[in-house]
């Protein structure tokens, strides 16, 4: 009985045992087959995707508030850059900031933002006596260049208030960025006093810099002794390479080739586009005057533009075409930037050529809605018509960031410069007026403070028939991709197509992880990240990019670290040739040399000439020779008068005579050599801190893996 119950629980024991170990198996498989998101590692500290694109959206918000709220492709690609620069260097610098006690204080913060000379930090009152550059840039006039510090108090007073909470958001981002300006600035001042160099580096700086040489020499270049007069093994490559493995340090990248299939309209989509170009011009010229405006932007891939314009403003087909006839005369279809047009004689008017105003921006996001939005800008004009200030009104309430500090002045601008309901505001009533318009952006108030003289301008309804690929084009060019990939199955077959195809394959070399651009192609990233992922040799599925079908093959992978062996063996050999020739003119020269007294009787018999040279240390570069860094080292320490050599050098084998050599003074002034290392040490730790954390930080890039898939 005792017996079985040792057995049952050594039985429970091992079963529990078993369950832990199987349990223990199922959430590490859980945990490795669950993907990882993490896009960063920077200093042993991981970033999630979700993290970097909160990072991302911050930084979105702040270029909507200040450019608008779409942001084009290139304006997308800088948030994305610059979120992970900040990333990279707001990890690395806090780390080095906390670690040596950097700050900034509330007192000093507000000191820098607005100026306050009566504050000053270690003794520098002057450093914070005017407003940081970018607030006096806010509350500057562009015109006069007058800063207006009431506007600046006013702004800061209102931060706080309902109506300038999204302002509030874009100023808590610039605050922010004035802090890590400052604080970069605390941490590079303090390394660069640090620095200073020693008074035996500023002498000796100086003597080698005042020493000026010169000497006369004979060159042979290494082309005078032939590849089949030397001679190497495979161990003199190899050797070659491990004494200088540092030369062949190299950065992670990939290197592809790739093929383009462009898609462009054939001949029977010009066709048809302009069959119904004709079609449409008949049916136009049937309309109404009251239909056109509906009927332009029903039918052309173009909106009706209700812009008048002046002679000059004009292409010459039009000016040519439809200045001298009457209003709704119609001429087309005419082919012109890649579409088929007709175009129709509207409307001709004196109007203003350019006109001067100001406006206050009520926004729609702002205040929630457009019945709103119009309430307060017909208050805000009564209040103003009453005799409030139209400068702090706008200052107060307008939600166009780019001209609100200065009183939401537009300046001088001519028809098409602004949304079309502003514009016609604007040109459609006099200098003087105050008045309120809608937008797509909000609801205007809107002073006209002047207007140029009346010139005759017209108004042209424009039919626009873009001769674009139908979609039997297009899939004609796709499926000439398809049949081309399903070929190339490998490099070799790659490149086979490429010449059955006749078409000639883009190489793009070095591509590195965080690249973004390909020359040739706008929106390359998916491909880059398609390049990380695949091994050497593989042909890429088709990437459909901007009327595009692309097909790349991955030519080379380089790793970070050291370049193989078999990659730099052309190098190697090279530079093994060059040490192998100059043995050989060495010993030819110095045999050659016992019987010759001079330069002059050397370079007679071997049919040479000899060549003068002054030269300073600080500059390698030797006339009628090239670069020669050895040679002009060599010279600064030779004997004067006395032929010295053969040397090898980068070009060749060199015979010198030194004939003078100028010492600086050791009791000279050396304030010019102090100034120049203090120069070159501060200029130094501008960068080089940084680049040094990085290099320590370890870094690691998977934004490529994360967001760019296969």
């Amino acid at each position: 009985m005792a017996t079985l119950e040792l057995i049952r629980r050594r039985a429970g024991i091992l079963m529990m045992a078993v369950i832990g170990l199987a349990m223990l198996g199922f959430i590490l498989g859980d945990f490795n087959l669950r993907p990882s998101t993490r896009v960063a590692e920077i200093n042993g500290e991981s970033f999630e995707a979700e993290e970097y694109r909160q990072g991302e959206q911050v930084l979105r918000n702040f270029y909507k508030l200040n450019y608008g709220q779409n942001l084009d492709a290139q304006q997308e690609q800088q948030v994305q850059d610059e979120t992970w620069s900040r990333l990279v260097r707001q990890t690395i610098m806090n780390k080095s900031y906390n670690y040596l006690g950097i700050d900034v204080s509330i007192d000093e913060l507000k000191s820098m933002v607005a100026g306050d000379q009566s504050t000053g930090f270690g003794g520098n009152a002057s450093a914070f006596s005017e407003p940081h550059p970018i607030v006096r840039q806010m509350f500057t006039n562009p015109e006069t260049g007058e800063f207006n510090q009431f506007i600046m108090m006013n702004y800061f007073n209102s931060l706080g208030t309902e109506a300038y909470a999204q302002e509030n958001q874009r100023w808590v981002f610039i605050e922010n960025e004035i802090i890590d300006e400052r604080l970069n600035q605390k941490y590079l001042t303090l390394i660069s006093k640090g620095l200073r160099p020693t008074s035996l580096e500023v002498k000796d700086h100086f003597l080698v810099n005042g020493k000026k040489v010169d000497f006369n020499f004979v060159l042979k270049n290494f082309s005078s002794v032939s590849d089949e007069e030397i001679s190497f093994t495979e161990a003199d490559l190899k050797a070659y390479y491990k004494n200088n493995i540092e030369s062949y340090k190299q950065n992670e990248s990939r290197s592809i080739e790739y093929v383009v299939f462009e898609v462009v309209s054939s001949d029977n989509d010009d066709t048809n586009s302009k069959l119904w170009a004709e079609q449409t011009k008949a049916e136009f010229g049937r309309l109404s005057d009251n239909r056109v405006i509906s009927y332009v932007n029903n039918v052309s891939d173009e909106p009706y533009d209700k812009r008048f314009y002046t002679d000059d403003e004009l292409s010459s087909i039009l000016k040519d075409s439809l200045l001298s006839q009457s209003n709704d005369y119609i001429y087309g279809p005419y082919y012109e930037t890649q579409s088929y047009k007709i175009s129709k004689k509207k409307e001709t008017q004196m109007r203003a050529d350019s006109v001067r105003a100001r406006h206050i921006l009520i926004g729609y996001a702002v205040v929630g809605d457009v019945r709103r939005a119009q309430e307060i800008a017909d208050s805000l004009k009564t209040v103003i018509e009453e005799g409030a200030d139209f400068n702090l009104i706008a200052l107060q309430y307008s939600s166009d960031e780019r001209n609100r500090a200065i009183g939401g002045d537009l300046g001088w601008f001519r028809e098409g410069a602004m949304d079309q309901e502003l514009n016609d505001a604007c040109f459609e009533n006099k200098a003087g007026d105050l008045l309120v318009s809608s937008s797509n952006r909000g609801a205007h108030i809107i002073l006209i403070e002047s207007q140029s003289k009346p010139v005759s301008k017209v108004q042209i309804a424009t039919i626009v028939h873009n001769v674009i690929p139908s979609s039997e084009t297009d899939q004609d060019f796709y499926n000439r991709a398809v049949k081309f990939r399903a070929k190339s199955t490998s490099k070799e077959k790659f490149d086979e197509q490429a010449i059955e195809y006749g078409l000639d394959p883009r190489i793009v070399p070095g591509i590195t992880k965080d690249q973004r651009t390909i020359p040739g192609l706008e929106s390359p990233v998916r491909i880059i990240g398609w390049a990380y992922s695949a091994e050497q040799s593989d042909v890429s599925n088709i990437f459909d990019v901007e009327d595009k079908y692309i097909v790349a093959t991955l030519t080379e992978v380089k790793e970070e670290g050291y370049a193989d062996f078999e990659d730099v063996r052309n190098e190697i050999e090279l530079e093994i040739k060059k040490l192998k020739k100059g043995e050989v003119l060495m010993a030819d020269m110095q045999n050659k040399l016992t019987e010759s007294t001079d330069l002059s009787s050397f370079a007679v018999s071997e049919n040479l000439s000899v060549s003068d040279a002054q030269v300073h240390f600080a500059n390698a570069y030797v006339e009628n020779a090239g670069i020669e860094p050895y040679i002009v080292g060599a010279s600064m320490y030779l004997p004067v008068d006395q032929v010295s050599g053969p040397f090898v050098g980068e070009n060749g084998v060199m015979l010198v005579d030194v004939t003078n050599r100028e010492e600086a003074a050791t009791d000279a002034d050396m304030s010019s050599s102090l100034t120049r290392l203090v120069y070159s040490l501060q200029s130094r730790s501008n960068f080089e801190p940084f680049e040094a954390l990085v290099e320590e930080a370890n870094v690691v890039d998977d934004r490529l893996k994360i967001f760019y898939t296969r």
